[in-house]
């Protein structure tokens, strides 16, 4: 990125995000539209909570922008009562101009003004879609979320997380796609590239699994999604501990270590208190699959949107079955490629991908050697007949008998091994020092007719 561009993002910060997101409100949705499955992984993330039936049940959507992440927590969760809220006007009068049901309310207020905006908890559950990466304390924000659930109540964090080899997956997904289309479709391409670096420097999931234990999160749990975004999105999940009061307690304790302290009062310590050190380890990250809280993902939230390539890690599309495959007759042994002969180059070509160097088994019309065709000799295998190895690619031609029509073919199956230690059958190798071994007839060869004997 050149200095230009550096510059040109660094004029948005965490505090005045929401003003870029305002100015591009115009074309965030044409923007989204070209995302890989970004409505049904905002779908599935939803559905993970395991609210089931939402029939009377309030429920939270912080961040909802032009209420994408709205429609996803209506379709998962039907029958609740959402509250919507975002810090951009701009982006809530694009989302107030679609036909919503009359249980949903926008609220334009930020995440720490709630209270001042008349919006108190506690909500049965709380969806954060790409918030928690955009505030400026993410730990901080999180026990303000915290505070607003009913006792046991689920957050959904829908964000991206980068971290390890998947870094390099998000700074070409970027390069390639995600700028361009900022800038295409969205018009902001500034905030596109602030928000690459920001998300490229936050931390993986480990790191955001920490924050939201740390600010009082219950069975903190991660999985990824489906498709080209997998293990770059993630739905994090954390419940407010059973306890109705742990935030009370945990604020009267923190007041009391403070009137303790401003008192002059200070416990006596040999040795000074070792800093607290950011746990990083890695954590047990669930597939696209996993449901979450909920017991199985329901078919509705599955549905492709148009642009979703495919569950599972799909950077590379399978190429379809042709049609007929079926009716084809099933591969017998030796067609198989895991039951050929296999050698260094064989080992090699199926590490590192490259072609197989195994000969292909004739077609059905390929010609048969005929009866008279040389076979190999007992005891000589390989290369010793005349047929190359597995090593050699493809089969050479050895010296044919009476009546060969083909070339020589290696026999099927592993290629047997000579046992240690013992030698091809033929006459004892002479040793050092040893008189030449006796011929098999004493007599001396008959001389051709006509010639002299000396």
């Amino acid at each position: 990125m050149s200095g230009e561009a550096w510059q040109e993002s660094d004029q948005i910060r965490p505090a005045t995000v929401h003003r870029a997101y305002g100015r591009g409100a115009a074309g965030f949705d044409a923007f989204v539209a070209t995302l890989p499955g970004y409505r049904t992984h905002l779908r599935v993330s939803a559905s993970r909570m395991g609210l089931g039936d939402g029939h009377g049940l309030r429920l939270l959507d912080v961040g909802c922008g032009t209420g994408v992440s709205t429609e996803a927590l209506l379709t998962s969760v039907g029958g609740a009562e959402v509250v919507a809220v975002d810090a951009s006007a701009e982006m809530l009068a694009v989302a107030r101009k679609k036909n919503w049901s009359p249980r949903v309310t926008f609220v334009h207020s930020r995440l720490e003004t709630l209270a001042e905006a008349g919006i108190e908890g506690p909500f049965d559950g709380i969806l954060a879609s790409f918030l928690v990466s955009n505030l400026p304390d993410a730990e901080h924000g999180l026990r303000r979320l915290l505070s607003l659930l009913a006792p046991g109540a689920p957050l959904a964090v829908h964000d991206y997380a980068v971290g390890g080899r998947s870094r390099m997956r998000w700074t070409t997904a970027n390069w390639t796609w995600m700028l361009p289309m900022a800038s295409l479709r969205w018009g902001a391409a500034d905030l596109a590239r602030y928000r690459a670096r920001r998300i490229a420097t936050a931390g993986g999931p480990e790191q955001m699994v920490h924050r939201m234990e740390r600010a009082g999160f219950d069975d903190v749990r991660v999985q990824t999604v489906g498709g080209v975004q997998q293990h770059l999105v993630h739905t994090f999940l954390g419940r407010r501990p059973d306890e109705p009061d742990v935030v009370g307690e945990r604020q009267e304790r923190r007041a009391r270590r403070s009137a303790i302290a401003a008192a002059g009062w200070r416990p006596l310590r040999d040795e000074p208190a070792p800093a607290p050190e950011d746990t990083t380890e890695p954590v047990d990250e669930g597939g696209p699959e996993d449901p979450g809280y909920a017991e199985t993902l329901p078919e509705q939230v599955l549905e492709d949107d148009g642009v979703e390539v495919g569950e599972g890690d799909a950077d590379v599309a399978a190429d379809p079955a042709p049609s007929g495959a079926a009716d084809d007759p099933a591969p017998t042994e030796d067609d198989d490629p895991d039951t050929r002969p296999r050698g260094h180059a064989v080992a090699r070509a199926l590490r590192y991908g490259l072609p197989d160097p195994r000969p292909e088994p004739p077609g059905p019309g390929a010609a048969e050697p005929g009866p008279g065709a040389a076979e190999p000799e007992p005891g000589v295998t390989g290369s010793d007949s005349g047929a190359a190895g597995p090593d050699r690619g493809a089969a050479e031609p050895g010296p044919a008998g009476p009546g060969a029509t083909g070339p020589r073919r290696p026999a099927p199956g592993p290629r047997p091994r000579r046992p240690v230690g013992l030698r091809r059958p033929g006459p004892p190798r002479p040793r050092p020092g040893d008189a030449p071994p006796p011929a098999g007839d004493d007599e001396p060869p008959t001389p051709p007719t006509g010639t002299r004997r000396v």
